[in-house]
């Protein structure tokens, strides 16, 4: 039997707000997805203008990205986090065709229907019922309309995750089920279920090997573990043990995060999965 793992992020408190006072650092670990998930969008678009809607939008990265790429498409940037949006819209101030908004995007697709594309960079894998909220999305999508998301693959291949998370419990630990988490998504079989079930078609996905950067400048490893220390499995590892436990906690993963250093940068290998789908 798995052992109980800490409970998800509060994405819309807590968590949101911790994640949007470190969106430089967020983005830059997962940076190295934008193309491969802006080509992806790019051939599934219509030419010319459409709308699209950011699904868990975060600081704006990719919202910004596709504004560059579409400069006809009018974009909905959504996030349920009150300061990550806030992040956003200040970042998208003069971008006009971007609205952002806060909420659910699961109550808040209805109101902007009909959508052409749907995007995601890692913000599709925390609904508490996937199948009804994809469902939800589709009932919200143009005739022609797309889905396209990156999620993390397998646990194992993103060591910055399972082997800080085992390092800061000191044993080894089962990976991630299919709750909602960073690595809910990680078996692209499960994925094709979910979308089916919920009404999308012809979905497909592709592998996309990376380089996550955690850390970098004159004291990368400090940079790495400040980071790592309050975001990501590790993270919730950590303020799940005694208080009594943390330093050595933190000591393991100062280890592991000493064996990855390139340079001035402290580097991760990452996969993640590219999905596209079609209403």
């Amino acid at each position: 039997m798995a052992e109980p793992t800490p409970a998800s992020p509060d994405w819309a408190k807590a968590s949101g707000d911790v994640w949007a006072r470190r969106w430089q650092q967020t983005d830059r670990g997962l940076e190295p997805l934008q193309a491969p998930l802006v080509l992806a969008v790019a051939e599934r678009a219509r030419g010319g203008s459409f709308k699209a809607f950011d699904i868990g939008c975060g600081p704006g990265s990719t919202t910004i990205a596709m504004a560059e790429t579409f400069p006809e498409a009018a974009i909905i940037a959504c996030d349920i986090s009150e300061a990550l949006a806030k992040v956003a819209r200040q970042r998208t101030a003069e971008i006009e065709r971007v609205q952002v908004i806060v909420g659910d995007a699961e109550a808040v697709v209805a109101t902007q229907a009909p959508v052409d594309v749907f995007f995601s960079r890692h913000g599709v894998m925390f609904f508490s019922d996937a199948v009804q909220a994809f469902r939800t999305i589709r009932g919200a999508a143009s005739d022609s309309g797309s889905l396209v998301f990156s999620c993390f693959q397998h646990w194992d291949l993103n060591p910055w995750a399972s082997e800080l998370a085992r390092a800061a419990a000191g044993k080894s630990l089962p990976e991630p089920g299919r709750e909602p988490g960073g690595f809910a998504f990680a078996d692209p079989v499960y994925v094709e279920q979910l979308l089916s079930a919920s009404e999308w078609r012809d979905a497909e996905c592709r592998a996309v090997q990376f380089s996550y950067t955690m850390g970098e400048g004159d004291s990368p490893v400090e940079d790495a573990l400040s980071f790592t220390t309050e975001i990501g499995p590790a993270a919730r590892v950590l303020e799940s043990l005694p208080e009594g436990e943390r330093d050595a906690a933190v000591d393991r993963m100062r280890d592991v995060i000493e064996r990855h250093v390139d340079g001035n940068a402290v580097v991760f290998p990452s996969a993640a999965w590219i999905w596209r789908a079609t209403a």
